[in-house]
């Protein structure tokens, strides 16, 4: 009589296993809350709430960017239930997001779609018109004459209206052909824009176990690539009286696939993309050189640049198409910028710089020598193949804990313009720049600019003129104590008293306890450099000739306040023994005597003129020539 109760058991244990074989599955929305932008790529973190039934459930989180590091996946959870196991996959039937770019370009493709069928419309009306005109020529019966005037009259009005229509139609096919290739763009942008989002999206799957219906918190983060910032710098200065106002900004990008809307960035200083195990020495061990060796494994003396200055390019694809954000860096350096919507990119360039490193999602890294002032690069796809296996990671269970309220405070301050506040961190390796008020960045590889810091640093400030070469007067700024500001090498705005000055490098690879900043030219100070016509002679003496030089300096202060100037020229040295040069007067300049540089160091008061003269004699043989200006 107890078999009932055994067979009751038995469908009880089969049940349970059947449930515990085929969790229950449930798709999961999150949103991104927090990103940390590192020097290249960022990290995602998201958040969300879920229901958990009781036993086995599979969490599919969706809409996750395709473009994520699936070893970078972390998933924490806040309830009483069990984390087993942590899972990445592709979702290939749903499409991201739409970018407000892909979504502007869409709607500006359907209204000239919209107006081409209008032209093709009027285009057939014209020619009917035109058809009927053609086919009603007759003007008179067959039994009847026509009065000269009546013919005039109707050969007249046919003229007019035939040519208006003929030009009404060349006006109307010239602008359909415009609209035509703004269509044909405006596709192939979109191609461009829609490879870049993906057509599908990632989603993670956590599995959990529960002894009861619950609810919980859950936080995610993961790793994109395809992202990152660059330095950029604004340099005010008001006077020379007045300290530098340096705001420190960050250019940030990314084409993850997702936007970030309204998140809460953090800035990071660390470049998880290069290697952190430190390197170590082998043996070094010397072979004759073998040039046929060299030219065979590609051992070529490393390409010399032009440093300085700015280099500008396209980067396109293999088909010819414009490549949109993609990375472009002076190697070795945090100077760098993004290839706009036509693939275009400027970069400034530091006194040292050698070659650009080129580097875009799915494409193979290129790294460029600086031979010019103009790159254009055409990137070649990665050979490498995205694995998609997963590593499984595994949860414990902990007590669900309640949620913190949100500060209302920090809501409020987010509508007031101004500079947003900013917690620096300082880590081991890296700086942390969290900044409170919230940013929208889309995933359009376009840059967009976040305030970080804001500095007033006092500094020295002093002009340097070399009229030899450039007759322009060039603002330097000495600041001291920059060390502690953490700051990147990158790009700077130059604003002197007001005025836009243009781009310059604020290059911060120094070792000296005092930033030397160039603050462009100045107009305000006038260097005048004259050779003296009268001095300025030959005389020949046996085979022997001499040339005597005088040259004439005046510096003049236009300025509102008195300035600290360094002017420098220089005596011609020789190598020679047959060129003898004589120093004849160095004008009170401290001279090198191993460079042959003269240096004055003056203070000019407003509205203040100084003078300075130096002097110098060539002799060399009559029948050759030096040339001394």
């Amino acid at each position: 009589m107890k078999y009932p109760s055994i067979i009751s058991l038995f469908l009880l244990l089969n049940f349970s296993l059947f449930a515990s074989a085929t969790p229950k599955e449930t798709k999961v929305k999150s949103a991104i809350k927090q990103v940390t932008v590192f020097r290249v790529g960022a990290q995602v973190t998201r958040t969300a709430t879920a229901s958990i039934d009781v036993g086995n459930n599979l969490l599919i989180f969706t809409g996750i960017s395709p473009q994520l590091d699936k070893n970078s996946i972390q998933v924490k959870g806040e309830g009483n239930f069990t984390i087993l196991s942590v899972n990445h996959q592709l979702n290939y039937f749903e499409a991201p997001s739409k970018s407000q770019r892909i979504l502007d370009l869409e709607k500006e493709s359907k209204r000239l779609k919209e107006k081409d069928k209008e032209v093709k419309a009027l285009l057939s009306v014209l020619q009917e018109e035109e058809s009927l005109l053609l086919t009603n020529k007759s003007i008179g019966g067959s039994q009847t004459g026509v009065r000269i005037e009546d013919l005039k009259a109707t050969a007249a009005f046919y003229r007019t209206r035939l040519k208006a229509i003929k030009l009404e139609s060349l006006s109307i096919q010239q602008a359909a052909i415009s609209d035509r290739d703004s269509m044909a763009r405006i596709a192939a942008q979109l191609k461009e824009l829609n490879a870049e989002q993906g057509v599908y999206t990632s989603e993670i799957v956590v599995a959990v176990t529960s002894e009861q219906t619950t609810s919980g918190q859950f936080t995610i983060s993961y790793v994109v690539k395809n992202a990152g910032w660059f330095p950029n710098y604004d340099v005010r200065v008001q006077n020379v009286e007045n300290p530098i106002n340096l705001k420190y900004k960050g250019n940030v990008f990314q084409t993850s696939g997702e936007a970030w809307d309204q998140v809460k960035l953090t800035l990071s200083t660390g470049d998880f993309s290069k290697q952190g195990t430190k390197p170590n020495l082998l043996p070094w061990r010397l072979d004759f050189y073998n040039p046929y060796a060299a030219q065979r494994y590609g051992s070529t003396p490393y390409a010399s640049g032009g440093g300085g200055g700015s280099v500008q390019g396209f980067i396109k694809d293999e088909t010819g198409e414009a490549l949109i954000g993609a990375n472009v860096v002076v190697t070795n350096s945090t100077i760098g910028t993004v290839t706009d919507i036509n693939g275009f990119y400027k970069l400034s360039l530091p006194p040292n710089a050698r070659s650009i490193t080129i580097s875009y999602t799915g494409y193979d890294n290129q790294e460029i020598p600086i031979n010019g002032s103009n790159i254009d690069l055409m990137m070649q796809s990665s050979s490498a193949l995205l694995d998609e296996v997963v590593v499984i990671g595994y949860g414990s269970k902990r007590k669900k804990k309640k949620r913190e309220k949100k500060n209302k405070a920090s809501s409020a301050r987010i509508a007031q313009a101004r500079a947003p506040e900013v917690k620096k961190t300082e880590r081991a390796t890296t700086v942390e720049f969290e900044i409170e008020a919230p940013y929208t960045i889309p995933s359009d590889g376009k840059q967009y600019t976040v305030q970080v810091k804001d500095y007033e640093l006092p500094a020295y400030y002093e002009y340097y003129c070399a009229p030899k070469l450039d007759p322009d007067a060039f603002l330097t700024a000495q600041v001291t104590g920059w060390e502690a500001l953490n700051l990147l090498s990158g790009e700077a705005n130059l604003f002197f008293e007001g005025t836009f000055l243009g781009k310059s490098i604020l290059d911060v690879q120094v070792v000296e306890d005092t930033l030397d900043i160039s603050l462009g030219r100045d107009k305000g100070i006038v260097v005048e450099r004259k050779k003296q016509k009268d001095y300025s002679k030959k005389q020949f003496i046996g085979n022997k000739k001499t040339d005597y030089r005088s040259w004439d300096i005046s510096i003049r202060n236009k300025k509102k306040q008195s300035i600290n100037l360094i002017l420098e020229d220089q005596f011609p040295l020789t190598t020679n023994s047959d060129i003898e040069i004589k120093q004849e007067s160095s004008g009170g300049a401290d001279l090198n005597k191993d460079t042959g540089v003269l240096r004055w160091k003056m203070t000019l008061d407003k509205n203040d003129t100084q003078q300075v003269n130096f002097k110098y004699s060539v002799k060399y043989p009559k029948k050759k020539s030096v040339v001394l200006d």
